[in-house]
């Protein structure tokens, strides 16, 4: 028996050994393959290209401050350890949101680290987009085999779609740098309005101002300046989450151009704290009575000051003129001859408001008409009838009265012309039979107005207040109401006065020379990333003479507080290898690791090491012999 006992003591301790050999066998191997640096290589053709492609927003939105500073020195930190730890030969590109052509360059570590150090904030919104797309145009282009994308952004939401079909051969790393959320004053929008302004009176903007905060109301000083003279300051309050329109008048002595600001005191973000905006103090509204005097006309446009009447028979007239009218009134002309009919015709497509009167006797206007290519007048048709209620409840005449009375008098019609309208044309006033008396058509940028009703015959109608309102109507029609801005970084065409060739916008001591095109009712521009500073500037003719002051802002996309969230991007790079970093630079580290080596093994095998170590220490502890 003690024989026994002792053969199985014995084999119990050479297990024990064998155990204990064992566990420091594979303790010691892991510990030395873990210096090695092991790996799985991304993929199996490990000689292909590879594209490191960084993407560094430089939005607006990336002066907010989060938990280590400004979120944009953040980035350009983190970018500049990425370059660091990425091989000698990587080839890199930088892609910002200008996406010039700068981003579609390759870049060695020293040339990246050099153009990282002189990126400043763009005034363009960010644009993940567009960013991705440059980065698969390269990758495609130049034939790379593998891409790793590191995307360093706040992320904030934009309007876009991103149907791009990443594949698993890009490695996509987002970088997130997360702000503070904090209050954020915008001043969001500006308008007139009234859209004819004058001299000497009243010109009344209202202004948007939003609180993009989600927590506190924030109180602050709205201020309004007008070529650089303060007007107005007023304090406001405007609730989280929210926004008010406040409004603001001022009076400017002179007509003309004039330039304004207006401003509130917001940090840290400060881009959205200004909007700059430009107004043309028009002088008069010229209106041209052409063929028999009307007293009526004279009443209605002779006796306020912000029309300048004229009367002329068709013998009197310079038809060099006739461009200098804004309202042209052909008052029951028997006919017009083909020189006239050219002028008026070019009169109307080029902005122009004209109307047509017609008298008892037949008209002669036929030719004009079918020129023109709107309605003919037909027989006369002798009726008593009244204007229709109804009629004056269209948008033509919305604004005219606050609230429409009950007992408003609406004269009777006595005669009137029928006319063949065409699907151009509208009816703006009609009588209760529905008989037009006044048709409305637009004719390249301006209209036509034909009256159906003689004024010789229906002076009853002449007389009425709802005449003086439709004249005033009519003369206001080509008066729409005037862009006062425009963003920095529109791709739209901005409308100037007539201006050819080419022009200069100056602002302090930067100009930029572009060229004008002629349009309908003017000339317009292109910006074409011309300009990248918010502020007035001057438009100045080849002449060096102002013909306008135009009003540049910076997009308000930057300014709301709404981020995608991990999810949201995940859904994004679906087809591609996704990694979500956390906001640390060793996360940031571990993955320019990956791009050299592949999936590092390592830290595996430090493991291995240390569990065999603890298996042995417990043989040693708890295993008998």
């Amino acid at each position: 028996m003690l024989k026994e006992i002792e053969t199985q003591s014995r084999k119990n301790k050479q297990l024990k050994k064998w155990l204990i050999l064992f566990s420091r066998l594979i303790a010691l191997s892991s510990l030395i393959l873990a210096f090695t640096l092991p790996y799985f290589p991304i993929q199996s053709n490990v000689f292909s290209r590879k594209l490191v492609s960084i993407y560094i927003d430089n939005s607006q939105s990336m002066l907010a401050e989060g938990e280590n500073g400004q979120l944009f020195e953040n980035a350009k930190n983190k970018a500049r350890q990425i370059i660091k730890n990425l091989p000698k030969n990587a080839e890199i590109q930088i892609i910002d949101n200008s996406l010039g052509s700068s981003s579609n360059k390759i870049y060695s570590t020293v040339n990246a680290l050099r153009f990282i150090d002189e990126l400043d904030i763009h005034q363009k919104p960010n644009d993940l987009f567009g960013s991705l797309k440059m980065i698969q145009s390269k990758y495609k282009s130049d034939s790379y085999g593998q891409n790793f994308s590191f995307l360093i952004s706040d992320f904030q939401i934009q309007e876009s779609t991103y149907d791009l079909n990443l594949d698993s051969t890009y490695h996509i790393y987002a970088c997130p740098e997360f702000p503070n959320l904090e209050n954020n004053l915008v001043i969001d929008s500006v308008w007139l309005v009234k859209p004819t302004i004058q001299s000497q009176e009243p010109i009344e903007i209202m202004a948007r101002i939003r609180n993009y905060g989600q927590n506190n109301a924030v109180s602050s000083k709205l201020s309004l300046r007008i070529d650089g003279s303060q007007r107005l300051v007023k304090s406001i309050n405007i609730l989280a989450e929210s926004y008010r329109d406040i409004p603001m008048s001022f009076v400017n002595k002179e007509s003309g151009w004039i330039g304004g600001e207006l401003s509130v005191t917001d940090i840290p973000i400060i881009f959205d704290n200004t909007y700059y905006f430009s107004v043309l103090i028009n002088p008069s509204i010229k209106v041209l009575e052409l063929g028999m005097h009307s007293v009526e006309f004279l009443k209605i446009f002779s006796k306020d000051s912000i029309f300048d009447f004229t009367h002329s028979t068709e013998e009197e007239l310079d038809y060099s003129s006739l461009s200098s009218f804004d309202y042209i009134i052909l008052n029951q002309l028997p006919k017009i001859s083909s020189g006239l009919s050219n002028q008026l015709k070019k009169f109307v497509f080029n902005g122009g408001i004209l109307s047509v009167i017609p008298n008892k006797k037949k008209s002669m206007l036929t030719p004009f008409f079918n020129e023109l290519e709107v309605a003919n007048y037909q027989s006369l048709v002798n009726k008593q009838i009244s204007i229709s209620p109804s009629s004056i409840q269209g948008s033509f005449y919305k604004g005219a009265y606050k609230r429409i009375p009950s007992n408003l008098f609406l004269p009777q019609i006595q005669s009137c012309y029928s006319l063949n309208s065409g699907p151009k044309s509208d009816k703006v006033l009609y009588l209760k039979d529905g008989s037009e008396i006044l048709s409305k058509t637009d004719i390249g940028s301006g209209s036509i107005f034909q009256f159906t009703v003689p004024f010789d015959s229906n002076l009853n109608y002449v007389a009425s207040e709802l005449f003086v309102i439709t004249q005033l109507k009519i003369a206001f029609s080509g008066r729409n109401t005037q862009t006062i801005a425009s963003e920095v970084n529109s791709l739209n065409p901005i409308y100037l006065p007539d201006i050819s060739g080419i022009i200069i916008l100056k602002k302090g001591d930067l100009d930029i020379v572009t060229e004008s095109y002629k349009h309908s009712s003017g000339s317009r521009i292109w910006l074409n990333d011309e300009v990248s500073e918010s502020g007035i500037y001057s438009v100045l003719n080849s002449e060096s003479i102002l013909t306008a002051k135009l009003a540049l802002n910076y997009s308000r996309k930057e300014s709301h507080q709404n981020y995608l969230d991990d999810e949201s991007l995940e859904n994004i790079f679906l087809d591609a290898q996704f990694t979500m970093n956390e906001n640390s630079l060793a996360s940031v580290l571990k993955s320019t690791g990956d791009i050299q080596n592949g999936s590092q093994l390592w830290k595996v095998f430090i493991l291995l090491c240390l569990i065999f170590l603890l298996i042995e220490i417990l043989l040693l502890r708890f295993f008998k012999s």
